[in-house]
Formats: C-alpha cells, sequence, structure tokens
C-alpha cells in the first residue's frame, strides 16, 4: 500500500496530540507536518505535498474558510475538518467547504484511521479519472468543443428545461464529456433542475480565476449521475460587476479544451457580462412559445441578431409548449417570424412540472415521452453536425 501523507493544521494542542497518537502505529500513514496557522498550512502543503489535511474547525478563526480555500487551490487534496460541536450547520457549513469529511472531537482513533483512508482512496480514484480522460483527449488530439447556448428574451418559455435536457441527452448518446454552465447569473435553476446542491458556483470560480487551470475548473464543477459536469449559478442575485465577460470568456475558452459539448444556459435578456458569449457559440438555440407575447420578443431578439450581423445559419429556433389544435400554429410562428422552426416539442404541461420539481431531467424520466424524443432528436442532430432546418412535426 502506499504511504499515505498527512498534514494537521490545528492551533489546539491537545487535538494535535490525540491525532499523532492515531496514527503512531499506523504504518501506511506518515505525518507530514503539524503546524497551526492557515498561512503555513498553505506553505506546508507545496513543501510536502501531502494527501490528506486535517483542519481543525477554528485554526485562525476560520477553519472552514482554510479547508474551503484549500479545497479550491488543490482539488486534488482531500479535506478533513475536525470540529468540537456535533450540529447540523456546522455539517453544513463543512460539507459547502469543500471538505471530505468531518469528524467531531474527542474521536474514536480507528475513526480517524478509516476516514484518512477512505480519503485517500476518493483521491486516487478521481486522479485515475482524469489521467484516463487527459489519455482519451490526447489519442483524440486537439479539438475545440462546441458551444451550444440555450436563449430567450422571454421567462417561462423552457428554457432551463431544453438546456438541462439536451446537456443530458448529448452526454448520454455521444458519450463524450459535456458540460453545462449557467449564465443566468441572478436567478439560476439549472441545479435545481439537476436535483443538484451546488458546493461551489460560478461566482466562486471567478473568485479564483487567477488560479485558473484545468485541475482547478474540475475541482469546481458538479458531477451529475448521467455524466453532464454542471457550473452552476447563485440562488440569489451577486452583484453585476463581481464577473464580467472576460472572465465567462475564459472559463469558456478552458472547457472547450476539455470538453465536447458545452451547453450555456442564458439570462432570459440581453446581459453585458454574458453577451459576448454569442460571439462563442458554434449553435444558438433560441427558445420560443407559441404566445403572441414570446413570438413578439423573439422577432425583436432576431432583429437585434441581425443588426450586430450575428450568423443566421447559427440560429437554430426550438418553439416549445406547441399544442395540437392551438390558435397559434408552427406555420404561424415560421410566418411570422421569416424563419424556419429546427425543432417542435409539443407541450406536457404535468409531465414538464413533474420532471423539473423533483429535479430528474425528463429524458431520464421518461425517454419514450415525445417531448423527450424530440430533445434527444436535437442531439442526434447537433451530434452528427446536421445543420438541416427540417421541420419536426407534432
Amino acid at each position: 500500500m502506499d504511504m499515505i501523507k498527512v498534514l494537521v493544521v490545528n492551533d489546539d494542542p491537545e487535538e494535535r496530540e490525540a491525532i499523532g497518537e492515531a496514527f503512531l502505529n499506523i504504518e501506511y500513514i506518515s505525518l507530514a507536518a503539524e503546524v497551526e496557522t492557515a498561512d503555513e498550512a498553505m506553505e506546508e502543503i507545496e513543501k510536502t505535498d501531502p494527501a490528506v489535511v486535517i483542519v481543525g474547525a477554528y485554526v485562525s478563526g476560520d477553519g472552514l474558510g482554510l479547508a474551503s480555500k484549500i479545497a479550491r487551490s488543490y482539488p486534488e487534496k482531500s479535506v478533513i475538518i475536525l470540529e468540537r460541536e456535533l450540529r447540523e450547520e456546522n455539517m453544513r457549513r463543512a460539507i459547502f467547504a469543500g471538505a471530505r469529511d468531518v469528524l467531531i472531537y474527542p474521536f474514536d482513533p480507528a475513526k480517524l484511521v478509516d476516514s484518512v483512508y477512505r480519503c485517500y482512496q476518493v483521491a486516487q480514484e478521481r486522479r485515475a479519472e482524469q489521467q484516463r480522460e487527459r489519455k482519451a483527449r490526447k489519442k483524440l488530439g486537439p479539438s475545440q468543443g462546441q458551444v451550444l447556448t440555450v436563449f430567450s428574451t422571454k421567462g417561462g418559455v423552457g428554457k432551463t428545461f431544453l438546456a438541462t435536457n439536451l446537456a443530458v441527452s448529448l452526454a448520454r448518446q455521444t458519450g463524450g464529456r459535456v458540460a453545462l454552465v449557467d449564465l443566468d447569473l441572478d436567478f439560476g435553476n439549472a441545479a435545481l433542475a439537476m436535483n443538484v446542491i451546488p458546493r461551489y458556483t460560478i461566482f466562486s470560480l471567478v473568485d479564483d480565476i487567477r488560479y485558473l487551470d484545468q485541475d482547478l475548473l474540475e475541482g469546481y464543477l458538479i458531477s451529475h449521475d448521467s455524466g453532464v459536469k454542471l457550473l452552476p449559478a447563485n440562488a440569489q442575485p451577486q452583484p453585476a460587476e463581481f464577473i464580467s465577460a472576460d472572465h465567462i470568456k475564459e472559463i469558456l475558452r478552458l472547457m472547450q479544451s476539455s470538453f465536447d459539448y458545452i451547453v450555456l444556459d442564458m439570462p432570459d435578456r440581453f446581459y453585458d457580462p454574458a453577451d459576448p458569449v454569442f460571439q462563442m457559440a458554434d449553435q444558438l438555440f433560441l427558445v420560443v412559445t407559441p404566445e403572441v407575447a414570446a413570438v413578439r420578443n423573439v422577432k425583436a431578439c432576431l432583429l437585434a441578431f441581425h443588426e450586430a450581423n450575428f450568423p443566421k445559419d447559427k440560429i437554430k429556433l426550438v418553439l416549445n409548449k406547441a399544442e395540437m389544435g392551438g390558435e397559434i400554429k408552427p406555420r404561424d410562428v415560421e410566418t411570422t417570424l421569416s424563419y424556419k422552426l429546427y425543432s417542435v416539442l409539443p407541450a406536457e404541461h404535468k409531465l414538464v412540472a413533474s420532471s423539473l420539481n423533483k429535479g430528474i431531467p425528463l429524458v431520464q424520466m421518461s425517454p419514450r415521452h415525445k417531448v423527450s424524443r424530440g430533445i434527444m432528436e436535437m442531439a442526434r442532430r447537433i451530434s452528427s453536425g446536421s445543420i438541416v432546418h427540417e421541420k419536426e412535426g407534432l
């Protein structure tokens, strides 16, 4: 068995002694160093390269803040938090800080040893997975992932629903690496639609943008059981000046080097930080519903893209929530917008609402449903490189 190097960061002599005693007769665990402050911890990580870092919850007045910094800066390291009290709030904060485990002092020495071993195993598995992915990318040669933008200038048209299901469909059909980025920076719901609790968000990543590389990026992404990697937005509005277009473009350029498809769930309006992303789009899926207000909004949106010289062939018009026998028919939308529809997805309000409420993408929950089949057909056409604008009937 490989030697597991452990760094202890704790300013409590009693706790440090207990940790050291727990490892005394464990041949496969090496105590790399013991330090008392956050600054010393960051220096020692560079010097000793530990696999596991045990952090006291109150080191330098904010052990959880230190744990978060370590998890962000060194995603390959496993962090264990040592707490004094078993409280739900403490556990939640530790999880969001990026800890792999939390132990309560005084602890059973055997539990600490087991925790170190399990955390090390998880880190090794993750490192092996990343190496396999790097080898696969190297074997395929240099490539640039497709940026697929899902947009609408009206809320409630199913933009997030389409973005999440399209990402899942691409991952399942192609077996490639698919990322979903929630760029609805004020009220993003992609995490909710996929039933994941964000440990980090795009704002967390921007906070560390000066250290951005492939390993750091991977540490901020959330793995969904479909294989999609999600970079969520905050659930609450953040100051607009905190994140810029340059930040977003830098993140996406890095993603293009390691993902086959990057699906962007855009805000439901033109928005300065996100607007330049349109220039990076390989395809832009513009979502409209059969309502007068929605069609008017999209007509104005198409005009704006035309005036900005956005390539018309990149725009794919998707009619969502189309009802058989409805007042506004697909051909009416095409006539009004002078634009052919790329896809028509039928209305299925109850099932779609159930999918969103449960946080299970419809293509996973009901893959044979006609809405799911329509989205999976879109994914098939994207992956095959088709740019034919044929209509899909209801």
